[in-house]
């Protein structure tokens, strides 16, 4: 995995929680979890980008860096060692430029200390399974509502489809074709994104290590 991986990469991980047996459940998927990887620190050519990465890890300047977040952490930096024994797939953006994975990056990084969102858990969930037949009506899915201090949290695989957004890069995008025969491209809400949408996405290539 150490010598496959590159900056951009998207790594998908088989968790071992409950929290990540819960999202395999509701998505139905093997993976419970999503990360992204920024490179090693001695990788990273910014130096506004280093201090920031520099300030949230002190080990290794070669290992193989992940910006993450988990609901015990928060949005983290974690050595690709820590998952050295999860069963993990790497999913590589197809034609990303450098300047958009530059981009990319630098938007996770920005993300570092940031809150995970129990709330948008639980409206995935709800988004995922017809929780509507057993669960009263009052309480209904905030998905798309504007909640005070909401925005400053997010889930792993949210996070990851928002920086992926910054440079329109599809992932799973809605397609819908006109009267006339043409097709229109329309980016999903970011809320909406579970970590097995990486694995399904046309745009991403599964790396055999």
């Amino acid at each position: 995995m150490r010598s496959s991986i590159k900056a951009g990469d998207v790594l998908l991980i088989e968790g071992r929680s409950r929290v990540g047996y819960i999202i395999k459940v509701i998505s139905r998927s093997s993976w419970s979890h999503a990360a992204i990887c920024i490179g090693s620190l001695n990788s990273i050519k910014d130096p506004k980008l280093f201090a920031r990465v520099e300030a949230s890890w002190d080990g290794d300047a070669n290992e193989p860096l992940l910006v993450e977040s988990e609901i015990d952490r928060g949005t983290v930096v974690t050595p690709l060692s820590h998952y050295s024994n999860y069963h993990m797939r790497i999913c590589r953006p197809i034609g990303l430029t450098k300047a958009d994975r530059d981009h990319v990056i630098e938007h996770m990084v920005d993300r570092i200390g940031t809150a995970y969102s129990v709330h948008q858990l639980l409206d995935l969930a709800r988004f995922l399974i017809p929780w509507w037949t057993i669960i009263p009506r009052r309480w209904h899915s905030t998905l798309f509502e504007h909640n005070a201090g909401e925005s400053t949290k997010a889930v792993c695989s949210s996070m990851i489809a928002e920086a992926f957004g910054q440079v329109d890069f599809p992932i799973l995008p809605l397609i819908q074709e006109d009267e006339q025969g043409t097709f229109q491209l329309f980016r999903r809400n970011p809320m909406l994104y579970a970590p097995r949408d990486f694995d399904y996405s046309p745009f991403l290539d599964v790396i055999k290590c």
